[in-house]
């Protein structure tokens, strides 16, 4: 029977749900929020086509893969273009050795989206990415620190993660990303997204960065739209600049014969763009005490952005690679399990873009917030 390709209709929204619920995770979270669903893949403006961004497979009235596409507008030293994230590319395992998949991929690669990235990359199609040469990123940096007076608290996470590591290995970790101190409170703070962030935030770093777009646009649509989280912001500005920062609040549970149990909660850093050094000291100060408010335990914050990484590092908020042990400290939280938080990734992007690396020098501003990877389990 011959495979058919088209677009996904809003009312061919059950059927991809039990596609995913069979072929890529029990009860995905875009199985059990529909309204997720439609934030993610109903962007309005962005696609040219009607429906969803999501590609289909069909052989009869059945579906044999599935690509999603998320589109944004792609920043290069302030030019602009269209361009997509991918998300949950699946081929059904029968069909795993035809054209399917590579169908698929040129259905949400086609003009105008010039750039194309997969964050999250499965490993199993890996492979098929480097043959079509895309650039491969092997992970993406991740700070985390906890607050001063949390080492038993750092501890006992880690203990429920790895029960059988001794204590004084867990509590060396704890204590390597402890923060030394807290800076003490400097700026003035917002925590609303400033009404001329186009001008006085955005703009600036537009010129310097590559990645999606921040604009009010996209600020408001990622975060304030967002329907299921609620994202805190914090803007502190400097001179005729602002800098601004956006975190929200994650509850740490476990697994247990009871279901899920509540452990601990961590602040989760998803946009960070001061004007300077300091602005960024000044950000973090706000942050940190926001934090000690919600009693988290700690923070991490994942980013590619090489000045902004030497500002963190400098400001005492460590990458975990830098660490003993650093690796293993946990990234995923409901459930916590001890699987880490490498994150692969695919770039398909004209050859006058700079590549993404994990140097200091790096240009593009591209954080966990990006693609679907900050979004309920």
């Amino acid at each position: 029977m011959t495979v058919v390709f088209r677009y996904a209709r809003f009312d061919d929204y059950p059927q991809i749900s039990a596609f995913l619920d069979q072929y890529w995770a029990k009860d995905h979270v875009y199985v059990r929020i529909p309204t997720l669903f439609h934030w993610t893949f109903h962007r309005n403006g962005l696609w040219d086509q009607e429906g969803y961004s999501f590609a289909l497979a069909e052989e009869g009235k059945e579906i044999v893969g599935i690509l999603g596409g998320i589109p944004f507008v792609f920043n290069h030293f302030g030019h602009t273009s269209w361009a997509m994230w991918s998300a949950n590319f699946m081929v059904r395992p029968d069909h795993r050795r035809g054209p399917v998949a590579l169908r698929l991929l040129s259905m949400l690669q086609h003009a105008p989206y010039q750039t194309f990235i997969i964050f999250g990359a499965n490993t199993v199609v890996l492979p098929i990415y480097r043959a079509l040469h895309a650039q491969i990123l092997e992970e993406i940096p991740r700070h985390f620190a906890i607050l001063p007076g949390n080492v038993e608290r750092m501890t006992h996470l880690l203990h429920l993660t790895y029960p059988d590591w001794s204590r004084s290995r867990m509590k060396a970790l704890a204590q390597a990303v402890q923060l030394t101190e807290l800076p003490e409170i400097s700026g003035e703070a917002e925590h609303t997204l400033p009404a001329d962030w186009d001008i006085s935030g955005w703009r600036p770093w537009a010129t310097q960065i590559v990645g999606a777009a921040r604009d009010m646009d996209y600020l408001r649509w990622r975060y304030l739209e967002h329907p299921c989280f609620t994202y805190r912001v914090i803007s502190v500005p400097e001179g005729d600049r602002l800098g601004l920062a956006i975190w929200r609040l994650e509850t740490i549970r476990r697994l247990s014969p009871h279901g899920l149990e509540e452990v601990d909660r961590l602040g989760r850093l998803v946009e960070l763009l001061p004007t300077s050094r300091t602005n960024a000291q000044a950000l973090l100060s706000h942050f940190w005490r926001e934090l000690i408010e919600a009693d988290a335990l700690g923070a991490d914050y994942y980013g590619y952005h090489g000045t902004i990484r030497g500002w963190l590092r400098d400001l005492g908020f460590p990458e975990v690679l830098e660490q003993p042990d650093g690796e293993a400290i946990p990234a995923r939280f409901q459930p916590l399990d001890s699987k880490g938080g490498r994150i692969r990734s695919a770039i398909f992007a004209q050859p006058t873009i700079p590549p993404c690396s994990l140097d200091l020098q790096c240009v593009w501003y591209w954080t966990k917030s990006d693609a679907d990877q900050d979004r309920p389990n």
